[in-house]
């Protein structure tokens, strides 16, 4: 699937990369009493869509049909990383609180660390398609 070796190595650091976000503090109404919702608390979403991730990493099929219907599978797999980012942040708190607007309230307790690894879940998504065509001579 991918054009070279190269391309796959550097797409797995990406996505080892973009996990780093998962251990940053993402949420809190207020820390100094009820302390952070971190993103690792949201680890087994994360476990499910990786193992999904690695089988169609480690595929390689032979016909062109094949590579296009599994590189279009890995990258609504990697499309779902930022969704789950955002829906985290709309419905984290829902259990402790009702409030009218929900879309501010999430905006108002959402620490600045999440949006780093929101950025850091879609740097995979744009990197896939590049990489996953990136000739880069080996012989080195």
């Amino acid at each position: 699937m991918f054009a070279s070796k190269w391309g796959k190595k550097t797409f797995a650091r990406i996505v080892l990369l973009s996990w780093a976000g998962l251990f940053l503090p993402w949420f809190s109404f207020e820390p100094s009493m009820e302390g952070y919702v971190w993103g690792f608390l949201f680890f087994p979403y994360f476990m499910m869509q990786m193992a999904v991730l690695i089988v169609f990493y480690n595929n390689e099929p032979k016909d062109e049909l094949g590579v296009f219907i599994v590189s279009i599978i890995t990258e609504l797999c990697l499309v779902t990383f930022p969704i789950i980012y955002i829906w985290q942040m709309f419905t984290w708190y829902t259990p402790f609180v009702s409030v009218d607007n929900i879309f501010e309230t999430s905006l108002e307790i959402t620490y600045p660390p999440f949006w780093i690894s929101l950025v850091l879940a879609i740097i995979p998504i744009l990197a896939f398609p590049v990489l996953r065509r990136w000739k880069k001579d080996e012989a080195k």
